[in-house]
């Protein structure tokens, strides 16, 4: 008799510390699958590119990239936890992988949590500009149609940074804080191939504002050595790209909500500068982008937007590009919306292309259509499912 009571507090005790273990960590699958059809007025035809053609294809994202992550934590006590996070991005179209071919191309970090003093994680992650900044962005709810020329300055964050240690502050007062540093990992070298960047937000009564400075550094002929993607979504940028010795983005944004109306606005400054040997480019590449728009909520289920930006380069090329876009989602479940987006870019003046200069050629935000004059016209329809 005393056996089986033994052999069932032990089970108990065994039940409950299982119990106990299991609300002590949990782990999240989640994703977003995003995908339509998009039109193009003006598109480079690969048979000839100097003709404009108009173009219809299928469309692996426009509002949301597509991923599937999972994400946990564990309690250790004290107010202190365990967090992870693995995201995988891919294309629906033909279920291939995104970000060069990564597994976990889009995140993989693992780190410590604690409320009172902030976070620490390790790994491949965003910056702090894109954490911060680019929420208080018409990319932050419309996505690919309202960013920069090609993404020059990471504006829909085409770039990711490999290697990162990256801290968050708690939030102080409505005031957060954000930093990280990448190592480059050259032997011999330790600058080569670094990443650093700093981010701080302030939000308050509807009012929210954030700021922040990016450096990645470079090696032109060996680009994997750096810790951070190289951006090369359109000709806006990437002959500046392929042969840079750094980039730099300094970029600050603001909203404001007013019932249902949410107005906001940004600038960005974005420099690409040579490498001491570089001989397709020998002066900085400078790049100012100011952005304003604004939001509203016809009904909890019918939101559309507005937004226009203003892009010049100046140095080693000058260049201007004006683009004015839109949107409109309708919500047919909290998880589920069905979307219409449009965009309008004119463009003048001159970029690089290898080592030769070239009149620039429109291409709308970062959807990757470049056409061979200097405007386009690009516009998708999409459904996009969270779970």
């Amino acid at each position: 008799m005393k056996s089986k009571l033994v052999q069932a507090m032990v089970l108990a005790a065994g039940m409950e510390a299982a119990a106990t273990a299991h609300a002590q960590g949990s782990v999240t699958l989640y994703g977003i699958i995003d995908a339509g059809i998009s039109f193009t007025h003006n598109v480079a035809n690969p048979a000839n590119k100097t003709l404009n053609s108009n173009q219809v294809a299928f469309a692996n994202s426009a509002l949301s990239g597509n991923r599937w992550g999972l994400r946990g934590q564990e309690d250790l006590g004290g107010g202190l936890l365990a967090v992870f996070q693995l995201e995988n991005g891919f294309k629906p179209g033909t279920g291939a992988l995104g970000q060069g071919g990564r597994l976990f191309g889009r995140q993989a970090y693992v780190g410590l949590s604690s409320n009172r003093w902030g976070t620490v994680t390790l790994g491949r992650q965003y910056d702090p500009l894109k954490d911060m900044i680019q929420p208080l962005t018409a990319d932050g709810l419309w996505g690919t149609v309202n960013v920069t020329p090609g993404d020059l300055d990471n504006y829909d964050n085409s770039l990711r940074v490999s290697n990162g240690v990256k801290y968050t502050s708690p939030n102080w007062n409505n005031l957060q804080v954000e930093g990280l540093y990448a190592l480059g990992g050259v032997a011999g070298d330790f600058s080569a191939g670094q990443t650093a960047a700093l981010g701080v937000s302030y939000n308050y009564a509807g009012f929210a504002v954030a700021g922040g400075y990016f450096i990645a550094k470079y090696d032109p002929p060996n680009p994997t050595a750096s810790s951070s993607d190289v951006i090369s979504d359109s000709l806006a940028s990437s002959g500046y790209a392929a042969a840079a010795r750094s980039l730099q983005i300094a970029r600050i944004a603001a909203t404001y909500d007013i019932g249902k109306l949410t107005i906001g606005g940004g600038y960005s400054n974005t420099r690409y500068k040579p490498a001491a040997t570089n001989t397709a480019f020998s002066e900085t590449e400078a790049f100012n982008s100011i952005s304003a728009f604004f939001n509203y909520k016809f009904t909890p289920a019918v939101i559309g937007g507005l937004s226009y930006s203003y892009t010049n380069s100046r140095g080693a090329q000058a260049a201007i590009y004006n683009q004015v876009s839109g949107g409109a989602e309708y919500l047919l479940s909290k998880r589920t919306a069905v979307y219409t987006l449009i965009g309008y870019q004119r463009a003048a003046g001159h970029t690089l292309s290898g080592k030769a200069a070239i009149p620039v050629t429109a291409s709308v935000g970062d959807g990757g259509f470049q056409s061979a004059s200097g405007s386009q016209i690009l516009s998708y329809v999409g459904i996009r499912h969270r779970f």
